[in-house]
């Protein structure tokens, strides 16, 4: 608070000095005691300030929700990551939403897929691409149904494998015009998406990623989909659509 120094004046009207020296002593104490509840009312702001951070910290610590980095699972190198970080097994999956052979390895591996990432074994990485857009008459399927997974992997990533399966179990033919926005949005919330995540599928918000994935698969030299890697080995051949086969190499590779 600013002070104003006072400059006495001469008694005035014969004020005798020990009444201007009592006057001078009640105002010196009113002024300290504003100076007093000043201080205590900007105190009281800052400890309450101090408390509401520590109650909304405790808050949402115990309310377990995690921070957006730990949500988010989409990574630099453009790469979907489901699982724990630490698994000692890397399953990598490059796929095409429009290509049947995706399709047909996702539905035989699902359930290994689901329970490798349950119990700790292994990750998944999901690289997703969107080469193959010119083969739903122009209306970009792969990229906006991979955009749609990248939304949801962001954002309710514990809906993540269950919407990969969704758009499998209800994959369109390769020259379609495949699924509508709509449509996607009705298998994500049918599998529990929120509606304020599938609402925003039609922004296309992570077509960029999509993009940068397609780019980043054909620099790591992938030539066809689905290619599927162990901690970065091929795991090729016909095996790859017999349920059990992947399961077994994963829990090989683990040890």
């Amino acid at each position: 608070m600013s002070k104003t120094k006072n400059v006495s004046k001469p008694p005035a009207g014969g004020t005798s000095r020990r009444e201007q020296l009592r006057q001078q002593q009640a105002q010196a104490a009113r002024e300290h005691k504003i100076r007093t509840w000043t201080t205590i009312g900007i105190a009281g702001v800052v400890l309450a300030l101090i408390v509401g951070a520590v109650i909304w910290g405790i808050t949402n610590s115990s309310t377990g929700t995690p921070s957006t980095a730990s949500r988010n699972v989409a990574t630099q190198d453009y790469a979907l990551v489901i699982g724990e970080q630490d698994a000692p097994v890397t399953i990598s999956i490059y796929q095409d939403y429009m290509c049947p052979y995706c399709g047909q390895f996702e539905r035989a591996n699902r359930d290994d897929l689901e329970a490798l990432v349950a119990n700790g074994t292994a990750k998944v990485e999901l690289h997703l691409m969107n080469f193959l857009d010119p083969q739903s008459q122009g209306t970009n399927f792969s990229t906006r149904s991979a955009n749609a997974l990248v939304t949801v992997a962001n954002a309710e990533p514990e809906y993540a494998m269950a919407f990969n399966a969704a758009i499998y179990d209800n994959q369109p033919g390769e020259g379609t015009s495949g699924l509508s926005d709509d449509e996607l949005v009705a298998l994500a919330r049918g599998v529990g998406v929120s509606d304020a995540v599938s609402a925003t599928f039609a922004d296309l918000a992570n077509a960029d990623f999509v993009n940068g994935s397609n780019a980043a698969a054909y620099a790591a030299g992938i030539k066809s989909t689905p290619t599927v890697k162990i901690n970065g080995e091929d795991f090729t051949g016909s095996q790859i659509f017999t349920a059990g086969a992947l399961r077994s190499a994963v829990e090989n590779a683990a040890g």
